[in-house]
């Protein structure tokens, strides 16, 4: 009996898995020093470094057409376009703080801040690359993909909610884990500056 091979993404879930336990059994967030401008009160916990980015949303796709048939399939294009799907905006790094996303990608920052955005949900990206998804006010929904979105998603949740999610684990993870030692005893002091995949 073959036993299957570790991956990133185990890797992924399974720190967050540790980290909702610890968060729930007292331990302090991770605090993370960042070049990103905070807030008065506001503290970085967290980077993720190379993290994929994806916005969900239609294209407007202008037509002009010299002829009725070419007019015809332009038409089309657009009709086509403007529905809406996953687009690949690039990486960037995400800081959590205690009050939002701070994401630097393409040589911009912005900020998505908790109060202003739908809760956190756990998603499947591109090729199944566990991501995180949520809409800010006003804007199309974003989703976040990487192998450590499983712990982003955790530290959110506990920032919003006060209280650490439960982490869906796939079946066996847990006893892989343990039969490869890469079980942690000591999650709170785990760096939490992470590689995307």
């Amino acid at each position: 009996m073959s036993v299957a091979s570790w991956t990133a993404y185990d890797e992924g879930f399974l720190r967050a898995y540790e980290w909702a336990g610890a968060l729930a059994g007292g331990a302090a967030m991770p605090q993370e020093t960042t070049a990103a401008q905070l807030g008065p009160g506001e503290v970085s916990h967290a980077l993720f470094a190379a993290v994929g980015f994806s916005g969900y949303f239609g294209e407007d796709k202008q037509y002009r057409a010299a002829s009725l048939a070419h007019n015809a399939s332009k038409k089309a294009e657009a009709r086509r376009a403007a529905i809406p799907h996953w687009h690949p905006l690039g990486t960037a790094d995400i800081v959590v703080t205690n009050q939002r996303l701070v994401v630097t990608g393409n040589g911009q920052t912005g900020s998505f801040w908790y109060a202003e955005a739908s809760p956190l949900q756990m998603a499947a990206g591109m090729g199944g690359i566990p991501a995180v998804q949520f809409q800010p006010a006003g804007q199309p929904p974003l989703r976040l993909e990487s192998a450590w979105a499983p712990l982003l998603w955790v530290f959110v949740h506990y920032l919003v909610d006060g209280r650490a999610p439960a982490v869906p684990l796939q079946a066996g993870l847990l006893e892989r884990a343990e039969a490869q030692g890469r079980l942690r005893r000591r999650t709170r002091r785990a760096r939490p500056t992470h590689r995307g995949q």
